[in-house]
């Protein structure tokens, strides 16, 4: 799967901008995000890279309507998206601009589709054990 270019939300919008993409690579999802000020674009954190594999991830739900197009990735756990600027209550919330949302719509409906078969196998393991 190709890489998407995201913009995330945060909560400090007027003053920080952070910006990167994801993309699933070897069976995992990689996002890569870079912080800046929103007046001059000197400061910036420097490029960091984030792992999420398909165990870490508790729901995947994509919003899209005529102003915007978000996918919200709820981990299972505060630690594994707690770097990640804007997170919030183990949440991510990715935007996308209008000529990616059939790319993000794709990746969403992989994750979902994903989630499931994981959650398939965890339920035939737990029958086999009976």
């Amino acid at each position: 799967m190709i890489s998407i270019p995201v913009k995330l939300h945060t909560p400090d919008a007027m003053f920080t901008e952070t910006h990167g993409a994801i993309r699933v690579e070897e069976g995992r999802l990689v996002l890569e995000f870079e912080s800046k000020d929103a007046f001059f674009g000197v400061y910036r954190s420097g490029v960091q890279e984030l792992e999420i594999l398909p165990d870490d991830v508790a729901s995947v739900h994509y919003v899209q309507n005529l102003f915007k197009a978000e996918l919200i990735l709820r981990a299972t756990s505060l630690k594994k998206v707690g770097l990640v600027p804007g997170s919030k209550g183990g949440e991510i919330r990715l935007r996308f601009k209008r000529r990616h949302r059939a790319e993000a719509q794709q990746l969403a409906t992989f994750l979902q589709r994903r989630l499931r078969e994981l959650e398939f196998a965890q339920e035939a393991d737990s029958a086999a054990e009976y």
